[in-house]
């Protein structure tokens, strides 16, 4: 079953642009792996122009075979249904402002909503920190970090404990 998640980013003048992602959108899997791999700004923002993705992982990589999960780089690339299956319609999404993002973030389905942020206080200087909406508190907006640090952590003891148990094969 999937976790759907969609990931934006605000542009320097205010908007944002954002595209769908399928698969372990929880803050403990997507979440995780935005804050330990995705905070340059340019590299988010060209992995968002290439539209919906089944997963991200943590580089933008190149066109992949999409259904052959053992193809070299494909566990640790992202894979879209653009580049990489050549369906259409599948491009990203723009949004004049916070309240449009958030107007129509869970419109398809998404449980969660990232969005990068320069947090900077300074106009000469850029700060950027994932932020993230559960669609149960569409409202609140709240720093990604601690959350997706603990979900995280909290996912690798469950799996060493069904490893233990010879629940796990992996």
């Amino acid at each position: 079953m999937a976790t759907r998640a969609r990931i934006a980013l605000e542009l320097k003048d205010g908007s944002f642009i954002s595209s769908y992602q399928h698969w372990d959108g929880y803050p403990g899997g997507l979440g995780y792996i935005l804050i330990d791999h995705w905070t340059n700004y340019n590299k988010v923002k060209e992995a968002i122009e290439l539209g919906d993705a089944s997963k991200w992982a943590y580089t933008v990589g190149s066109k992949i075979d999409f259904d052959d999960r053992n193809a070299k780089d494909y566990d640790i690339q992202n894979v879209y249904y653009g580049r990489d299956r050549g369906e259409k319609d599948v491009g990203y999404h723009k949004h004049l402002n916070g309240v449009v993002l958030l107007d129509e973030a869970f419109k398809c389905g998404e449980e969660y909503l990232y969005v990068l942020k320069d947090v900077s206080k300074k106009a000469d200087e850029e700060k950027f920190e994932w932020f993230y909406v559960d669609e149960n508190e569409p409202e609140t907006i709240k720093p990604l970090f601690e959350v997706a640090v603990q979900d995280h952590i909290d996912m690798l003891k469950r799996v060493l404990e069904m490893k233990k148990k010879g629940q796990f094969f992996g």
